[in-house]
């Protein structure tokens, strides 16, 4: 409430464990909903994040989540499909970025909205990273904000719920939880936050209440 009437240059909205949810049973969607809508008009870009991305995407466009039969938990192979976005300057056409989540979205949804473009996917957990230029958004599925250990937390804490859970998909060296896992994303990462927060100064404009007009 202290901020609403206030305009911002660049705003995340991060995910949340409940991908398993419809979105209607989530307590506060509702609000949820005004948010979304209050950055059409008071926010420059916007970078969704996991179940903050499926939810915009939802929101916006009606784009449905689905269910894994298993969860998609890992470090994984990840395809540049658009090496000419300005999101994606200095990516290599094939990288690795951490993935854990129970759901996804489907490549021919987001395909079948002409307003949206697929900039990364992986083979083995689907679609990755979506833009929207005419609203300079970012829809972002995986966890590339997660840390070298962020994996190995996880895994132990759904193993301590008793949790019938894998390791980690590629994440610690051969394979041996015991292991130190190495960071193999941090420098994409870097990147891609970097690239989003460029744009977002090149085209904002000059003055902040101009935004959303």
């Amino acid at each position: 409430q202290d901020i609403r009437h206030e305009k911002f240059d660049g705003f995340i909205i991060t995910g949340a464990p409940i991908e398993m949810l419809d979105y209607e049973a989530v307590s506060y969607w509702p609000r949820m909903r005004e948010i979304l809508d209050w950055t059409r008009t008071h926010v420059h870009s916007c970078f969704y994040i996991c179940w903050g991305a499926m939810a915009a995407l939802w929101h916006f466009h009606h784009i449905q989540k689905y269910t894994l039969p298993t969860k998609a938990f890992g470090v994984y192979r990840h395809k540049n499909l658009e090496p000419t976005s300005p999101y994606l300057t200095g990516f290599s056409d094939d990288f690795q970025f951490p993935v854990s989540r129970n759901a996804e979205i489907q490549r021919e949804d987001i395909l079948s909205v002409p307003d949206l473009r697929l900039l990364v996917e992986s083979d083995f957990t689907g679609p990755c990273l979506v833009s929207e230029p005419d609203r300079r958004a970012l829809y972002m599925f995986n966890h590339i904000e997660y840390d070298s250990l962020s994996l190995k937390e996880e895994y132990e804490r759904d193993c301590k719920k008793n949790r019938k859970t894998r390791p980690p998909h590629g994440y610690f060296p051969g394979d041996d939880i015991q292991a130190r896992p190495l960071n193999r994303w941090r420098a994409n990462a870097h990147l891609l936050f970097g690239n989003w927060i460029n744009q977002v100064y090149q085209s904002v404009p000059f003055k902040i209440e101009d935004i959303g007009v």
